[in-house]
């Protein structure tokens, strides 16, 4: 009798730990444990999930450390899929991609034609958001934001955004036809990352814009309505609307010199460390992973964070649905870049921002600086090969 009972302990153990799935994910946004919370109510799931820092997570997938082996699945931006190589992460095959998710957006989770992530949210580009108590029409041109200073309040900033971090720099970088990585080798030696540097640095010594402003500081002088424009994400919609309401304008980044910015694209994609997706917990994650693709996750990934879903069938309906704020979201994707995904963006990021750096202090010129940055990112890159 004991034995049986002891049996049937186990068997109602196994089978609650079974049912658990430990999540670590990258979305700062307030309402997103909302959301697994009801997903995992109505999958009979049990979700444990907890927020990382890009970089912490980063830095845990790295290491390989004892707390990454104890995570089944991460929700992390698609870029983060180029640490494969200490992450593991599982392949994903085709049968587990519902027919419904847009198909530019499994590009983004591929790495050396590998698919190793399951896209849920994308979008995750920059856009050009105004007060309409300031800005009286969209704005065409980048040149046009500077006709708006001479009518602003005196402590009204002109336009704001997170100055020193590169997410922000690669639109400029673009309108000059650059990129950071071109047929797979990294191109940060090239005029037009001299013409960037020197355009996106004069902005700030003519006082148009603040390279002391970081994120917060910016997000928070739109939000009080102290600055005309602000360059933001697509997931500080929500946000701004709370904070603005009817002055709130929003449209895609304007033209720099008759060429369009272009900012970087990219996805949030579940993914599975440790090759969890063959693991002992296998029949769950699988189950999670069609739950956060149907359509009632994907529609509330709009309704509750006013992310842009990659279910079509959802997105068709929510266009008709929501009016013109949905529609300039979409639209501006139409002037992007997919972000590359491969394993030495991860250099590359901290690379150009060391020259960014460099160059604005006037430790190097122009030139200089895109010389220092492509040996550096090469040598860097050269030696994690060996490793």
């Amino acid at each position: 009798m004991w034995r049986v009972f002891w049996v049937a302990v186990l068997l109602v153990t196994f089978d609650c730990y079974a049912a658990t799935i430990n999540l670590a994910h990258t979305m700062k946004h307030e309402h997103f444990n909302e959301l697994l919370s009801t997903l995992a109510e109505q999958s009979g799931l049990t979700v444990n999930s907890v927020l990382v820092d890009q970089k912490a997570l980063k830095v845990r997938l790295v290491q390989n450390t004892s707390t990454s082996t104890s995570t089944d699945v991460v929700i992390v931006p698609a870029d983060h899929l180029g640490l494969d190589k200490y992450a593991n992460y599982s392949v994903i095959p085709d049968s587990l991609i519902a027919d419904t998710t847009d198909k530019r957006t499994l590009e983004t989770a591929k790495l050396n034609n590998k698919l190793l992530g399951i896209p849920i949210i994308q979008g995750n580009h920059l856009l050009l958001f105004y007060n309409k108590q300031f800005v009286k029409e969209p704005i065409e041109n980048w040149q046009d934001i500077y006709r708006i200073q001479s009518s602003l309040p005196e402590k009204v900033k002109l336009v704001t955004w997170s100055f020193m971090e590169m997410y922000w720099f690669i639109p400029f970088l673009s309108a000059f036809n650059g990129d950071l990585i071109v047929d797979n080798h990294v191109q940060l030696n090239t005029p037009a990352m001299q013409s960037a540097l020197k355009f996106v640095w004069d902005l700030n010594k003519q006082n148009l814009v603040d390279r002391q402003c970081d994120y917060t500081c910016s997000n928070n002088a739109f939000k009080a309505q102290q600055a005309a424009f602000t360059i933001d994400g697509a997931w500080a919609l929500k946000t701004y609307e709370q904070a603005l309401g009817d002055n709130l304008a929003v449209q895609q980044l304007p033209k720099l010199n008759g060429e369009y910015m272009q900012p970087y694209y990219s996805t949030f994609v579940l993914a599975f460390p440790n090759d969890g997706l063959n693991g002992v917990n296998k029949d769950n994650l699988i189950k999670f992973a069609k739950l956060v693709q149907a359509e009632k996750f994907q529609t509330m990934i709009w309704q509750k964070l006013q992310d842009i879903p990659v279910n079509t069938e959802v997105l068709n309906c929510l266009k008709s649905q929501q009016g013109t704020e949905l529609a300039t979201l979409i639209e501006a994707m139409q002037f992007t870049k997919a972000m590359p995904s491969t394993a030495s963006m991860i250099i590359v990021w901290e690379v150009l921002n060391k020259g960014f750096i460099r160059y604005g202090s006037g430790a190097l010129t122009a030139e200089q600086a895109g010389l220092f940055m492509q040996g550096l990112a090469e040598r860097s890159i050269a030696n994690e090969g060996d490793e």
